[in-house]
């Protein structure tokens, strides 16, 4: 049960936070981040599809592409500048009802990070 990708965690009241889909299949911990850099400091803008630019996604169609890359990285795009830029490589790791968090790479090391669904416009996975 817990290695299907679209396992429900029970509701609990009391937060509206809690993971919707299993964070780690292989029972890692949820802090477990990336060990290395991104596969390169940048990709190539020919090699991203254009629609990456272009369109946005609703929070199912996110949540759905974030999950199916928990624990590889991807292309994160911000609706807005963000403090990291607005497009920029992004390793998920948990999930939840309103938001992802999961680490950027920045200055040589990884940095934890969350958004909100309504902060993000598009997620491209690269693993």
């Amino acid at each position: 049960m817990y290695n299907h990708p679209f396992y429900h965690q029970s509701h609990n009241s009391h937060s509206h936070e809690e993971p919707i889909y299993v964070d780690r299949p292989d029972g890692e911990d949820e802090e477990d981040g990336p060990f290395g850099p991104p596969p390169q400091q940048f990709i190539q803008q020919s090699q991203i599809p254009q629609p990456f630019f272009t369109s946005s996604f609703q929070p199912p169609q996110l949540r759905a592409r974030l999950c199916a890359c928990l624990g590889n990285w991807g292309l994160l795009g911000l609706r807005r500048q963000g403090q990291f830029g607005r497009d920029f490589w992004f390793f998920p790791t948990v999930i939840r009802r309103n938001s992802v968090t999961g680490f950027i790479w920045i200055r040589g090391r990884r940095q934890r990070v969350r958004y909100e669904y309504s902060q993000i416009r598009n997620f491209i996975c690269f693993g």
